[in-house]
């Protein structure tokens, strides 16, 4: 096949050929690259091709109902409501030729017939709940917190932090004047393999992360204590792993399980049996086949590495419908029953935490964090594999956040196959993510129009953009939104076209103001009025490094050391651009701490001697020290919470003014991601005297 023919065929599987870098440089995907892209995608492509009608129309509401080909003039249709009732009418054909229906208010997911046809008709709200819709604020300056759930402390909790934790948190943010808390990602894990850790790299974001459980939530002292010497869990070793600073997630999690599972074989009388009863009803097939997946898992881990991979299992049991399956579940009735009750406990602690968060004042409470895609070798994959991209990972090509682009090792739904099945698996998933919050950020929220697909085991640089139906995720998005009453933030960092963060905008979608990346072309930060409004704003995210780390420069130390700067000199050539960041930073805060008009020039790199506004040399700048790094995190958060954004919130490593980063991208074992431990029992936290000056601060400039 020539490339020019072989290009053809990837932009007819909706592979751009073209795209454009973060500089706004024209690149070209090559031909090998499509090579090994095309055959893989026609292997998901299932498009429905010579169906009449897709099985979901979706619409907004009050606006007409456009129809795909297949639909006629002289069609009737009938429409029947949620709620039973019925509408009749005609279709109808507008001036451009395209068929519609007459628009219609009622938001929802109703039955539509046209014929002998019948479709799902889901009507949409315009847009998502606004901050203004949910608190009847005209315009809100509303402000919250964010949390590693894992890294939170409690007492006896032995070395994880849970969701009780989460409760107390949230509930003293609120008393503090809060309105939010937004959490790391609570998608379900592998119970099976507790080294597996990454909170983005999940088995299946259907269901929680059962680690996360607090045993003592739902079980009394003495019943626990039993459990612990009935599981063989020595209290001094618990509190060892309780007082380190780094989490050891496989003793730490292996432990909690095996106190959860030592208090269910040894229930006498379950606990709240019908609330248990009505919660395994309503899983239905999905928590069934999550809790046969956990126990395929552990056999199959424990026969060798390889097991970890469903993939690589017998025939026999690679397909959850398989008879051999359901045969295996009913002879192990009760383990699956088992890990159906760690997802009861997971979702009454969540749950909880978000009642206490609602108890203490907030009138958001927690957000949650939607992982941008799955482990392939987990149990959202095997449980629907025909949804998904197996035998492709996705990933972002070079941008400002990763200058050799990254591969996550993870992959998400098949476009085509979204469409054909009605967007069964994303309405699945988002009913999911938005039934025990108030509010949801969405990672990497451009994969609702694109994605940057990879053969699995390549690099960045093999990939290209996959198109997907953005319109109707985005209305999809916004009528779970509705009926959850929940806010929606979209992780817009990267390489992001104009004209989706207009369709955010249209959705009333909040993008993500973060301080370091709030400068103007010349590269002066901007003045926190001139933050747009249509985003929250943040001090940093997860995949930065704090703002005191940032200032000491610890985040380049960490990058000479996994080797992202190669050299010694490298690493001096980086010091050196860090500090002309931290003058045009000081100049920004200090020029808005004196209220004078703010600089709006940055010298070229290659000019950077030259004088000028964002660059000079100001000798009342703090110093790069552990000292100067608190001035600027108590002005930086101020700063922020100034903001011209409806929503402003700061991470606790930024409240207390930690210099060590959560996440460093890019690596695995190089850097503890995922395991740092806040420093100090939750419920203390906000007492410490920087922690309650900085909260003075963002009340004072966003009082409730």
């Amino acid at each position: 096949m020539s490339d020019q023919a072989l290009a053809k065929q990837a932009r007819g599987l909706g592979l751009k050929t073209r795209w454009q870098d973060a500089q706004g440089k024209t690149r070209v995907v090559s031909p090998d690259s499509l090579r090994r892209l095309v055959p893989l995608l026609q292997a998901s492509a299932h498009d429905g091709k010579g169906v009449a009608l897709p099985p979901m129309i979706v619409a907004q509401s009050g606006r007409a109902v456009r129809l795909p080909a297949g639909a006629h003039e002289s069609d009737r249709y009938k429409i029947t409501l949620e709620d039973g009732m019925t509408m009749e009418g005609r279709v109808r054909k507008d001036r451009q030729g395209a068929y519609s229906l007459a628009g219609m208010r009622t938001q929802g997911y109703h039955k539509l017939e046209i014929g002998d046809r019948e479709v799902t008709l889901a009507v949409a709200p315009s847009h998502c709940p606004t901050l203004a819709d949910l608190t009847g604020a005209r315009t809100p300056r509303m402000w919250g917190g964010g949390a590693q759930v894992y890294g939170l402390r409690d007492r006896n909790d032995g070395g994880l932090g849970h969701f009780s934790a989460v409760g107390g948190l949230a509930s003293a943010l609120g008393r503090a004047g809060g309105d939010a808390l937004m959490l790391s990602p609570t998608h379900a894990m592998f119970a099976a393999r507790p080294e597996h850790y990454s909170p983005y790299s999940p088995s299946s974001r259907l269901f929680l992360n059962v680690f996360l459980i607090d045993p003592h939530a739902v079980f009394d002292a003495h019943t626990v204590r039993a459990a612990m010497r009935r599981a063989g869990l020595s209290v001094p070793a618990l509190h060892r792993l309780e007082e380190a600073d780094l989490i050891n997630w496989t003793e730490a999690a292996s432990a909690r399980l095996k106190l959860l599972r030592a208090l269910y074989e040894t229930r006498s009388t379950p606990v709240e049996p019908d609330d248990f009863a009505a919660f395994v009803a309503a899983g239905g097939t999905p928590l069934h086949q999550h809790a046969v997946f956990e126990v395929l898992h552990a056999q199959a881990v424990r026969r060798g590495p390889r097991g970890g991979d469903w993939r690589s299992w017998q025939e026999t049991v690679r397909h959850p419908g398989n008879p051999e399956v359901a045969s295996f579940a009913r002879g192990m009735e009760d383990e699956v029953m088992f890990h159906k009750f760690l997802q009861w406990l997971a979702a009454r602690g969540l749950r909880s935490a978000q009642e206490s968060a609602l108890k203490g004042g907030m009138r958001i409470g927690l957000i949650g964090d939607l992982a941008i895609g799955v482990d392939p070798q987990g149990s959202e994959c095997w449980s629907n594999q025909t949804d998904h991209l197996l035998g492709l990972s996705i990933g972002a090509p070079p941008d400002a956040l990763s200058r050799a682009g990254q591969n996550w090792g993870l992959t998400t739904y098949a476009p085509r196959r979204l469409v054909a099945t009605g967007y069964r698996a994303l309405i699945e998933m988002l009913k999911a993510n938005f039934r025990y919050v108030g509010g949801l950020r969405m990672d990497h929220v451009m994969g609702m129009e694109r994605l940057w697909v990879i053969p699995e085991g390549g690099s960045s640089a093999d990939g290209a953009y996959l198109d997907y139906p953005r319109d109707d995720i985005l209305h999809l998005t916004a009528l779970e939104a509705a009926r959850a009453g929940a806010v929606v933030i979209g992780e817009d960092l990267g390489t992001v076209e104009p004209t989706f963060r207009e369709a955010l905008s249209r959705q009333a979608l909040l993008g993500m103001n973060v301080l370091p990346f709030q400068k103007d072309p010349k590269g002066c930060f901007l003045a926190p009025d001139a933050w747009s409004g249509k985003a929250v704003a943040m001090t940093t995210t997860h995949d930065l490094p704090p703002l005191a780390g940032w200032w000491q420069g610890v985040d380049l130390q960490w990058r000479r050391t996994t080797r992202e700067i190669a050299t010694d000199e490298g690493l001096e050539s980086a010091r050196k651009e860090r500090d002309g960041e931290r003058e045009a930073l000081w100049s920004a805060l200090s020029a808005d701490r004196r209220k004078k008009k703010r600089p709006v020039r940055k010298a070229a790199p290659d000019q950077a001697k030259a004088p000028d506004e964002c660059t000079l040399e100001d000798p009342t700048r703090p110093d790069a020290s552990a000292k100067g790094a608190r001035v600027i995190v108590d002005l930086a958060v101020r700063y922020t919470a100034e903001a011209a954004c409806p929503l402003a919130l700061v991470p606790l490593e930024d409240l207390l003014g930690l210099d060590e980063a959560v996440n460093i991208p890019g690596t695995l074992t190089e850097h503890p991601n995922w395991r740092r431990r806040y420093p100090g029992l939750t419920r203390m936290l906000l007492k410490r005297a920087a922690v309650t000056s900085r909260l003075t601060g963002l009340r004072t400039e966003r009082p409730r």
